[in-house]
């Protein structure tokens, strides 16, 4: 099998990576919230939406509660929704776009690929239409993918014109194989493979089983987060709604970081699973944790400090 190996710090197109749209499910656990943090801090970063994503998943047909969210009351898109708006109100940004993602997976629990047709589906499409000739527009989908790919299924047209990043599933390059078997992806698999299947969308993986590296102390993390700052607070109070406990795996913020900092990370070409179309896809086989985390908490300083 040959592949083509890139460090990432001399692959051209990065220079676009610092515009993108950002898709959280933010309601979740709590490294979206880091991760947001960390795009906002920069302000060589044009971020150009917060869209929120929802994390329906099978325990929620039967539980109370996730987390510290009661989601008998509110939808799993409403609570990332209200996160994603508290977070941008309390960093001073509330002007970034935040559209509401769509409520549901597309297709059906058997397949397909139906949309979900949403305002942040909406946004990406519209999105397209302001693009230079030879651009791309960058999609991040920290949760599932539903979003971006509901806008892609509802206009066709535009998947040659985006460059999706994903976080998830894992993949073990000695083997070029794949395992699907990861939260994000089990919240729309059909999303996952519609995606997979189009080989006009530039696809990029982040797969849960590079990003456990990047790891955060809980006291440690706590204590750079001063309760008397509005986002810190947040950020702080997080490592409790989710019962976090000393440390945890900063999943997204590793997709955030290898995209703003791709010197931190490498990637590869691989072919995608034997189950879909046949096509290449970028894959992240590595990355520099140590280097991400100090990266977010310089950045962190700099915010806290204005």
């Amino acid at each position: 099998m040959k592949t083509t190996f890139f460090l990432l710090c001399f692959f051209p197109l990065f220079l676009q990576g610092q515009t993108f749209i950002l898709d959280a499910d933010t309601g979740n656990e709590m490294d979206d919230l880091y991760a947001i943090v960390r795009a906002v801090a920069d302000p060589q970063v044009k971020l150009l939406a917060l869209s929120s994503a929802h994390f329906n998943n099978a325990g929620m047909a039967t539980d109370k509660m996730w987390n510290c969210h009661n989601i008998r009351k509110k939808s799993s898109v409403q609570i990332s929704q209200d996160l994603n708006e508290d977070l941008l109100k309390h960093l001073g940004r509330i002007d970034i776009p935040h559209p509401l993602g769509g409520l549901r997976m597309i297709g059906k629990p058997w397949g397909g690929s139906e949309p979900s047709p949403s305002a942040a589906s909406a946004f990406i499409r519209n999105a397209v239409k302001n693009l230079n000739p030879g651009e791309k527009l960058n999609v991040v989908s920290i949760g599932a993918s539903s979003n971006v790919a509901s806008a892609i299924a509802e206009e066709p047209a535009i998947a040659s014109k985006l460059r999706c990043y994903l976080l998830g599933a894992s993949y073990f390059p000695d083997k070029n194989a794949w395992n699907k078997s990861e939260f994000n992806i089990r919240n729309d698999l059909n999303a996952f493979d519609f995606l997979l299947n189009n080989p006009e969308v530039e696809l990029w993986v982040m797969p849960v089983n590079v990003a456990i590296k990047l790891k955060f102390e809980r006291k440690a993390s706590q204590a750079k987060l001063p309760l008397s700052n509005p986002w810190c607070k947040m950020l702080n109070e997080r490592w409790d709604c989710v019962k976090a406990g000393d440390s945890w795996v900063m999943w997204d913020l590793a997709l955030i970081e290898a995209i703003i900092r791709p010197e931190l990370a490498t990637a590869a070409s691989f072919s995608g699973p034997p189950e879909n179309t046949a096509r290449k896809v970028m894959v992240y086989t590595d990355i520099k944790a140590a280097e991400m985390e100090a990266d977010f908490w310089t950045w962190a300083e700099k915010l806290k400090a204005k």
